[in-house]
């Protein structure tokens, strides 16, 4: 493993949250950057960790959903057992401190920034569908915070960098050209995996599920004592070095659906947008 983007996508597309600020139409993609000058011990690391996993629940790959929800191999895993995996997944990543982006896009995104303006295709890639748009902006935004970090730490960093990203847009052992980013990006292209082929993608597996379910226990809990399962989640998110998204201080007084999208209405007010979202007439 040298220094490497690693690109998850994650949300709850087509469930209902009920906040119009986290839509059932909404596709996230989430990115991992890993360093070169540490490359080599997160690879190191999580070999000992998966093969860890590996001999105590006989997996070969994380997908944290299924430890979370204990389905598939982890149907018979007990959920305090489940929960120290995440956990420890959680301290790992912790100690890595390794630089997170998140993006979504969804309709209102679109309405918020008229189509009109945009192509509909860039190469292969089709900007009217949300997740192929979405992985467009991340890059977009990886590249951004990449050049940034490099300015600071040029060591850390020989670019260009692989972008690997987890089948789904295409199958696995596929490429597709990027438009732009070359300086930043191999190629530039995206190299889609399996994330059992690539350690790396299972540390944007992580990242991108506890981002989602944080979310998702904002606008779906009441305000009042935060269960244990949910600690688990929010504990794990603050340990994230996420780049572009703010971190809240939260008490389980307040925290809740009406505290998530007060935050929401003043990041769209402080981005010169509308406090809630457009909708189609």
């Amino acid at each position: 493993m040298g220094g490497a983007i690693y690109a998850d996508d994650s949300g709850n597309p087509g469930a209902d949250s009920g906040s119009v600020f986290l839509p059932g139409d909404r596709k996230s993609w989430t990115a991992v950057i890993v360093p070169t000058t540490i490359a080599e011990h997160v690879e190191q690391g999580m070999k000992i960790f998966i093969e860890g996993v590996h001999g105590e629940f006989g997996v070969d790959e994380l997908h944290f959903t299924e430890i979370y929800s204990g389905t598939g191999a982890w149907s018979t895993v007990s959920p305090q057992r489940r929960a120290e995996v995440i956990d420890l997944m959680a301290h790992v990543m912790s100690k890595l401190a390794l630089p997170i982006v998140h993006q979504t896009v969804n309709d209102f995104t679109m309405l918020d920034h008229p189509q009109s303006q945009y192509p509909n295709r860039v190469g292969d890639w089709d900007l009217e569908n949300l997740s192929q748009l979405a992985l467009l902006m991340l890059c977009s935004g990886v590249t951004h915070h990449i050049r940034s970090m490099r300015d600071q730490g040029p060591e850390d960093f020989s670019l260009p960098f692989p972008l690997f990203v987890d089948e789904g847009i295409i199958p696995a052992g596929r490429e597709r050209a990027l438009p732009n980013w070359g300086d930043v990006i191999q190629g530039p292209r995206v190299s889609f995996r399996k994330s059992s082929e690539l350690a790396g993608l299972q540390l944007a597996d992580f990242a991108a599920f506890i981002i989602s379910r944080s979310q998702w226990i904002a606008v779906k809990r009441s305000p009042g004592p935060i269960s244990q399962a949910d600690q688990v989640i929010l504990k794990a998110g603050a340990g994230l070095n996420i780049l572009n998204l703010p971190f809240q201080k939260v008490t389980p007084e307040t925290f809740g659906k009406e505290e998530y999208e007060a935050w929401q209405s003043a990041s769209r007010i402080s981005k010169g947008l509308a406090p809630q979202p457009p909708t189609r007439r």
